[in-house]
């Protein structure tokens, strides 16, 4: 968790981390075990037919033998990738917190992608038969940024419930429930005394950076307009 503290904004919180289903990763591993039991029995099949060729290729290698090394060795590349694949399931995540959806991808370059909870316009949920049963689905995420506003989640735990947490934060952010301190803020009330009480209130949650300077303003403005 210590990278994604390091993107997180003063006073941000975390209200949902996902990643992909793991039906995903055990697909590929599956598949790539398949191939590796596949190059393995085409070495050996290789090598028992031309275990009668006697014939030197290269250094003390005879075809046979050269066939069963190359198997061998794409068998442990396969290997590595299945190995890649695992570290990149684990290093793969999607955040939802009280301001943005954060996408990290990577092991070790890392590539982030925020949302901003405000330009999100729509949400699009896609699950098969299989998805359903098994708990995983395709989020989509339509933002207000053209064309390109399209961000795909493919395949991701637990679908419902992650979009359900985004469209809650959306919700309370809209309405300003996100930034506030409960402990810290008191609604308004009628008297212009307590309207400057309240103010007062506000700008000190800015000055801490619970509240942005734009959030405040509105905050005064919308005080304000009571007097």
């Amino acid at each position: 968790m210590a990278y994604l503290d390091s993107l997180l904004g003063r006073g941000e919180q975390i209200l949902y981390v996902a990643r992909q289903h793991i039906f995903v990763l055990i697909a590929n591993i599956l598949t790539e075990l398949a191939l590796i039991a596949l190059l393995v029995a085409a070495g050996v099949a290789s090598n028992m037919a031309f275990s009668s060729n006697t014939t030197v290729l290269f250094g003390n290698m005879t075809a046979s033998s050269l066939i069963l090394l190359i198997c061998v060795v794409i068998s442990v590349v396969v290997l590595l990738s299945g190995f890649l694949d695992y570290l990149r399931w684990t290093s793969d995540q999607v955040i939802v917190t009280d301001r943005r959806i954060i996408q990290i991808r990577g092991i070790l370059n890392k590539r982030v992608l925020d949302s901003s909870l405000e330009k999100i316009n729509d949400v699009g949920l896609t699950q098969s038969l299989i998805g359903r049963m098994l708990n995983y689905g395709t989020i989509e995420i339509l933002t207000a940024s053209g064309d390109e506003g399209v961000n795909i989640l493919d395949r991701i735990e637990a679908p419902l419930e992650f979009k359900r947490a985004m469209l809650e934060a959306k919700h309370n952010h809209d309405r300003g429930y996100g930034y506030l301190d409960p402990a810290g803020y008191h609604a308004p009330r009628a008297g212009s005394a307590d309207i400057q009480q309240t103010l007062a209130e506000l700008a000190a949650l800015r000055d801490r950076g619970i509240l942005s300077s734009d959030e405040f303003e509105a905050k005064k403005r919308e005080l304000l307009s009571r007097i």
